[in-house]
Order: structure tokens, then C-alpha cells, then sequence
């Protein structure tokens, strides 16, 4: 082997103390592969199996944590305790072939094709339209729907627990409802959830708290929670590096893994 490359082999250990046995990681890749209802099917479970062999954690796609936030046809959910099942038979999966599994957990808000969601009803952070998805324009979340969703965040979370995953990724990027927070094209509001850059971020920031409270709550085991964003987006106005690095500042003080 070149030696270049040896390091990839090297163990590495988050500072929760759980070990990875080397530096290579699946990232959440789409598959389209689930049950119209949200169960994961035999050949999602086959194909994680195969590539959890070798690699020291396996990040899943992307799960919907409530069931206006399917993003997109042939998804597995995780907004109800009846997935427990589904989920725990993928989280079996990936670590029998010895790799940790991670559960991204998403809202697609405003992405949401509106066949798929409950009464075809789209929501984002304000009604302003996707111009990457002209199906239609989403309604804007109410107070009380903003919270009810930063809840669900969490209570997806404890499933996840309680389905023997080794932790979540908190999938806040690619234009999905996360970053529809924070994001100035996306998010007009004028209530605590908007307007100032700050504001932008107390969505993303409370999902964030919401997770590590479940996570602290409910894991009896060190467990994974883990982060991902977009640095910028091509609309105008959009989110900006500048702003990328405030919101990196304010997720390096929540000792996220």
C-alpha cells in the first residue's frame, strides 16, 4: 500500500469515546428504495449491507421526521414510533457487517413534491417559492408549527436510540427546511425565527439543542450527533460564507461530534 494512504486505515475516536476503526466513511447517498409507506424494503437493507463491510460508519439518506417533510418518492421515514421496526432492521443491518450507523434526519419543507405530503400541503420558513422546485410555492409555518417540528427533530431522534442506531446527522443543507431558516431568500419572517442573521440561525441552533436534550435524555451509550450544511447557495439573496462561518461559530459551541 502507498504509504500516503495508510492513515486512512488508522482508528479514530470522537471525543464521546466511540471508535471508528478506520477513517472511511459512506456518505448519505439516495436510493429511492423504500415502501410507499415509509418502511425500508429488503433490497435498501441488502444494499446497505453490502457497502457496510470495510468502511467504519455508514451515514444513512436522509429520513423524514414528520410526514409533511417527505422530500421525495420512494424515502423511509422515522415520524412515528411505528417505524421503529423499519429503522431498527437498517440500523441490524449496518452494524452486523461491523460499521457504525448514523441516521440523517430531515425536513424537506418547501422541496416537498405536494403528492407526497398530507392535503398537498408545502411549508417553509415563509411562502416565498423554490426556484429549484416551481411545483409550489410552500405556506408559511405558524410559531406553534415551527416548534411542533424542532419537537419532532427530537423525538425522531429517540427513535433512533431506541432503534440501536449509534447516532443522528442533523441534515441541514442541500435547501431543505433547515436551511430554508437560514437562508435570506428563503426565510422572510419578522417573528424570533427571522430577519436578522442571528435570527435565521435559532432554528437551526434549536434543532440542535433539541437533539442533544433527547440524545442526553434517552442514550444510555455514547452516542453520535453529527451536523451537515451548504456553505453557500447560487439565489439571490442567499446564504453567503460570511454567514456559513457565523453559523459554524455558534455549532462549535454546542460540542457537536
Amino acid at each position: 500500500m502507498n504509504e500516503k494512504y495508510k492513515p486512512l486505515f488508522n482508528s479514530f475516536t470522537f471525543p464521546n469515546g466511540i471508535n471508528l476503526k478506520n477513517r472511511l466513511v459512506m456518505a448519505p447517498m439516495t436510493n429511492f428504495s423504500s415502501n410507499e409507506d415509509g418502511t425500508v424494503t429488503d433490497a435498501e437493507v441488502e444494499y446497505y449491507a453490502r457497502r457496510s463491510n470495510g468502511v467504519s460508519m455508514v451515514i444513512t439518506a436522509c429520513t423524514y421526521v414528520t410526514r409533511n417533510g417527505k422530500g421525495f418518492h420512494g424515502e423511509f421515514g422515522a415520524d412515528s414510533d411505528e417505524m421503529i421496526p423499519s429503522l431498527r432492521k437498517l440500523a441490524s443491518a449496518i452494524k452486523a457487517e461491523g460499521a457504525k450507523a448514523v441516521l440523517q434526519i430531515f425536513h424537506g419543507g418547501r422541496e416537498c413534491p405536494p403528492e407526497l405530503v398530507p392535503n398537498g400541503d408545502i411549508v417553509s420558513a415563509s411562502d416565498v417559492q423554490s426556484e429549484r422546485n416551481s411545483a409550489k410555492a410552500p405556506r408559511a409555518l405558524t410559531g406553534e408549527e415551527v416548534e411542533e417540528i424542532i419537537a419532532a427533530f427530537g423525538e425522531t431522534t429517540r427513535r433512533a436510540v431506541e432503534a440501536g442506531f449509534d447516532g443522528v446527522e442533523i441534515h441541514g443543507a442541500n435547501g431543505y427546511l433547515i436551511q430554508q431558516f437560514f437562508s435570506p431568500h428563503s426565510n422572510k419572517r419578522d417573528d424570533q425565527w427571522g430577519g436578522s442573521l442571528e435570527k435565521r440561525m435559532a432554528f437551526p441552533l434549536a434543532v440542535v439543542d433539541e437533539v442533544k436534550r433527547v440524545t442526553a435524555k434517552h442514550a444510555k451509550d455514547p452516542f453520535i450527533v453529527g451536523y451537515r450544511f451548504s456553505p453557500e447557495e447560487p439565489e439571490e439573496p442567499g446564504i453567503t460564507m460570511a454567514d456559513t462561518l457565523e453559523l459554524i461559530d455558534a455549532l462549535a459551541e454546542k460540542d457537536l461530534d
